[in-house]
């Protein structure tokens, strides 16, 4: 039984998740002090985000934590879970929202390491749209969604602090 593309995804996804200093979506959440947790960046640029303003840090962890959780269920659960029911944690809280999304990810995690075999990875499961996926492709899309919101939490952090660069997670 095989297990280096399993150990190579779960790797990935560690990374993507914590384990980058500089790339992982944990890392630069945890970079925001929690008055900059839930409030949005005071100035956009109309012409490239329209007249609503972005989302804060929150609403971004809490779109991340629910995807988690949605995939985890697509492609190592029963495949029933409706992202209307998603339970979202009690509060907004930065501590409460990141102990929840913790969660979320240790669940997706844990289903990538239950895995016996590589082969096991081509498995056709359901993705959330109701479309047949490899499993790999459900696993890879996670790893692709968190290092994209990783980004998307670094420029929210930088807009909400005035800045003009890139900032590094302290």
């Amino acid at each position: 039984m095989a297990r280096i593309a399993i150990d190579l995804y779960l790797s990935s996804f560690e990374a993507a998740y914590r384990g980058d200093r500089f790339h992982a979506f944990r890392q630069n959440l945890a970079a925001a002090s929690p008055a900059e947790w839930d409030i949005r960046p005071a100035n956009w640029s109309v012409e490239e985000f329209g007249t609503q303003p972005e989302l804060t840090l929150c609403d971004i962890a809490f779109h991340v934590g629910g995807a988690l959780m949605m995939y985890a269920d697509r492609a190592f659960g029963e495949a029933r879970l409706e992202w209307g029911e998603i339970a979202l944690p009690g509060n907004r809280e930065m501590g409460t929202v990141l102990a929840w999304l913790d969660e979320a990810h240790g669940a997706f995690a844990a289903g990538i390491a239950a895995l016996s075999d590589d082969a096991e990875l081509s498995e056709v499961r359901q993705a959330p749209w109701r479309a047949p996926m490899r499993r790999e492709q459900l696993i890879a899309l996670m790893v692709n969604h968190q290092l994209y919101h990783s980004g998307e939490a670094n420029r929210q952090r930088a807009l909400i602090r005035g800045s003009s660069g890139w900032e590094r997670p302290s």
